[in-house]
Parts: C-alpha cells; sequence; structure tokens
C-alpha cells in the first residue's frame, strides 16, 4: 500500500473539508449505526471501564447504546494533555469540545478501552486528528484497547505517515465494519 504523498496538515485539511460536507442526518444514522456495533463489542470484550468523547465537527457520536454496566469516561484539556473525568455534568471548554466540569479523575491503568474520533485512518489503525497530539500523548504506554470510530470514507486506502509519537489503534469500527488494524 502506498504512502500518502502529501502533508499531514493538508491531508487533515482534506478531510476536515470531507467531513463538513456530511449533512446532520447523515451524521445521525450512521452514528446511530456505528454506536450500536461499538455498543455490542464492548459487550462482547466484557469491557468495563471505556473512555470516550463528546463529538464536534461532525464527528461520530458514539454513546447512544453504552450500557449502564459500563463506566464511561470522558476527556477533558488540563493544559497540553488529556484527563480522564467521569462526570454527568458538562460544559463547553477548550476549542468548544463539550468536558465534563466536576467528576471523579481516573488513572490511565484503570481504562480498558479508549474510543477515539479522527478526521482520517489507514488500514493499519494509524489516525489524522486536529494536530494538536492529545490522543497520542493519552495513549501512549497504555495497554488498553483503542478503538477508533469513524464513517466508512475516513478509512483510507492509503498508509498515513506516522511520527514516532503515533500511536495506532487496535480496531476501526465504522456504519459498515470493524476494522481489525494490522500494524
Amino acid at each position: 500500500m502506498e504512502v500518502y504523498r502529501y502533508s499531514k496538515n493538508e491531508l487533515r485539511r482534506k478531510a476536515l473539508n470531507e467531513r463538513r460536507l456530511c449533512t446532520k442526518r447523515f451524521v445521525f444514522l450512521k452514528s446511530l449505526l456505528i454506536s450500536r456495533k461499538l455498543a455490542n463489542f464492548i459487550k462482547l470484550k466484557k469491557i468495563k471501564n471505556v473512555v470516550s468523547y463528546s463529538p464536534i465537527n461532525n464527528e461520530v457520536q458514539p454513546n447512544f447504546f453504552i450500557s449502564n454496566n459500563v463506566n464511561i469516561f470522558f476527556t477533558k484539556i488540563n493544559a497540553q494533555t488529556l484527563r480522564i473525568v467521569q462526570s454527568k455534568s458538562f460544559k463547553r471548554g477548550k476549542f468548544s469540545v463539550l468536558e465534563p466540569f466536576c467528576g471523579t479523575y481516573a488513572f490511565k491503568k484503570q481504562i480498558e478501552c479508549f474510543i477515539v474520533p479522527a478526521l482520517a485512518f489507514d488500514k493499519r489503525g494509524y489516525r489524522i486528528g486536529y494536530g494538536m497530539g492529545f490522543y497520542d500523548k493519552l495513549l501512549q504506554n497504555s495497554k488498553a484497547l483503542k478503538i477508533g470510530v469513524g464513517f466508512d470514507f475516513q478509512v483510507k486506502n492509503f498508509n498515513i505517515k506516522e511520527d514516532k509519537f503515533d500511536v495506532s489503534m487496535n480496531y476501526i469500527i465504522t456504519e459498515k465494519r470493524i476494522l481489525k488494524c494490522r500494524r
């Protein structure tokens, strides 16, 4: 498989524009399908502690069907890193992302699964995000399962050029498939 010949910033810009073209109806309906697959996957793997996210800019909404038997934590931007918080109260934080503003902080080692958004993925599980490195820092050295979620058009047929700090996903879940990533 060939490596994408453009810069990460160029791929980021193209992928963001591609996702911006999605209608709210498309995002909602495909998110329902993805969320159901994700919930079934989490149940099958007997995962109890999951870190998810609050979607922005037409990202997949992953949390529709996650069971009451699962502890859901969310990320909160703290300086240049993401903290893990369990909360039912949210407010707009940095970059207008809904974040927990009170709750219980968790340690990374307590988490069994991270649900991670992206602008684009390759089939090896590498991703393009917004370029701040928040998720790569959070996922570094974690033994937890890493599940990327996105729309099927976000999974590219070329390899994204990875840097040494990039962390790949174990699985990618779209409305059409569950892809086990091969690094």
